[in-house]
């Protein structure tokens, strides 16, 4: 019997001429998670029209003939005629045949096909063609999901974010420390932003606190009463 076939074997061969976003578990056990995954994800580059994309996933066959591409959800081996609408309707398929499960996305929970190029030149370049999301745009893809893995993959994927605008937002300027802030905000990152020396700064993060507040929640609402009466 010759070697298995591994995902990373296949997630290679893609990379060599497609960008390639690894996704999912890998991508959090990658950033430094402690956790077991089943599966892997990538996020192959949703540029080229769908016609010209599934010519890209149709060549794995090529050198890997057993593979089987299947429908999420029912699990369905799909038919070249049907793979097309299957992609567009689901925005993801899974790849059987190698040493796990792969799923690929064209249009991943929560980011946009056109958010693509941003989210790649954000990511971390990769030993093996791929490249990791930073540490927010992963974040996003676990958004309401449901999953209790994915909850807890935002638990871990928060804190290291918060732990990178600790490191970060006291040096940025004004215009940097607001766009950090339209990507990421938490009641504590929030609570860091009130000392910006950047009036605007601190303005969003006063408005963003007021905004939990009002939503009920006791941190924020202490935290902006504390400051709204400074």
């Amino acid at each position: 019997m010759g070697n298995p076939i591994t995902t990373a074997r296949l997630t290679a061969e893609l990379a060599k001429s497609h960008r390639v976003l690894m996704l999912g578990g890998l991508a959090v056990i990658s950033h430094g998670h402690s956790r077991p995954t089943f599966d892997a994800d990538i996020w192959l580059d949703p540029s080229p029209p769908l016609e010209k994309w599934s010519e890209a996933v149709f060549a794995l066959k090529i050198p890997f003939p057993d593979l089987r591409f299947l429908e999420i959800g029912t699990w369905q081996e799909i038919s070249n005629d049907d793979f097309g609408e299957v992609v567009e309707r689901d925005g993801v398929f899974r790849v059987m045949g190698a040493s796990q499960p792969l799923d690929i996305f064209r249009d991943p929970n929560e980011l946009r096909i056109e958010d693509f190029d941003e989210v790649w030149n954000r990511a971390i370049p990769l030993d093996d063609g791929m490249r990791l999301p930073d540490v927010i745009d992963l974040l996003v893809t676990k958004q309401d999901t449901g999953r209790d893995k994915d909850t807890q993959d935002i638990v871990f994927l928060e804190a290291k974010a918060e732990r990178e605008y600790f490191e970060k937002l006291p040096g940025a300027s004004g215009d940097e420390a607001v766009k950090m802030l339209e990507r990421f905000l938490t009641p504590r990152v929030a609570e860091l932003a009130l000392e910006h020396p950047a009036e605007r700064v601190r303005s969003l993060a006063m408005q963003f606190l007021q905004e939990l507040a009002e939503a009920g929640n006791p941190y924020a609402r202490d935290l902006f009463q504390s400051r709204k009466t400074d």
